[in-house]
């Protein structure tokens, strides 16, 4: 009989479960998913002023729903990074603009023609890029406001016992910082398959022995679903005798 491969989500549990939630259907059929987060989004808490703000920055779904929850204000303008953030804040309420899908593509966008500043970033304790320091630098006054933290979790005894089996394991990583923390905690385990976001989330196990490492085409669910679908798709043709394409 051919082993079922196992999806291992390392995001958060509302965006983890998302992304199972859009994977195709006949998918979702032929993978068992395990949930670890390794990290957890704990928001500072209080009321959120937005204060002169005459436009939000969202770079992730996760600072979306933390300001959702801390301030009824809908009037202004938000510029997102990626697909998922845009639907985020436009269900939400805001008027939201997808800027593209990195934080590179975001400040790109919005240098083409400066919207009316200053604007604020709504981010977590730890972001990438510093893009209210190249948008400021640029004329467009930005300021940042740290919403909540993205403390660091372990994997979990299931998730562990699953990498020591040694039986297909796919494990999806979305972010560096998650990424690190993925390799920190399975050093010494082998065998598994990693599906990253970006090279850049791929580097912390690109040399880990035995564990290929597979990149997205865009930094994207789209394409890390996709990703994921290829490589069950391959698993279960080697795993069951079949050739490998």
């Amino acid at each position: 009989m051919t082993p079922i491969p196992t999806l291992l989500m390392t995001r958060p549990r509302p965006a983890s479960d998302r992304f199972v939630a859009g994977l195709p259907s006949a998918l979702r059929q032929r993978i068992a998913v395990c949930h670890n987060p390794l990290i957890e989004i704990v928001p500072r808490g209080g009321a959120l002023d937005l204060g002169p703000a005459r436009g939000l920055i969202f770079t992730s779904a996760n600072g979306v729903a933390v300001a959702a929850a801390a301030t009824a204000r809908r009037d202004l303008p938000c510029f997102c990074v990626g697909a998922a953030t845009t639907r985020a804040a436009r269900a939400a309420g805001w008027e939201a603009t997808d800027c593209g899908p990195t934080g590179d593509a975001l400040v790109a966008y919005l240098m083409q023609d400066l919207p009316e500043a200053p604007l604020l970033h709504l981010s977590g304790a730890h972001r990438s890029g510093d893009i209210a320091g190249r948008l400021t630098g640029a004329g467009c006054a930005t300021a940042v406001h740290v919403l909540y933290d993205q403390e660091l979790r372990p994997l979990s005894a299931e998730a562990r016992a699953l990498l020591e089996r040694g039986g297909p394991v796919i494990v999806a990583l979305f972010s560096l910082r998650t990424a690190r923390q993925f390799a920190a905690q399975s050093a010494g385990l082998t065998g598994f398959h990693v599906v990253a976001l970006s090279a850049v989330v791929a580097e912390p196990l690109r040399n880990r022995a035995q564990s290929p490492v597979f990149v997205a085409e865009r930094p994207d669910a789209e394409a890390m679903a996709a990703l994921v679908e290829k490589l069950a798709n391959r698993i279960c043709r080697v795993e069951g005798g079949g050739a490998a394409q």
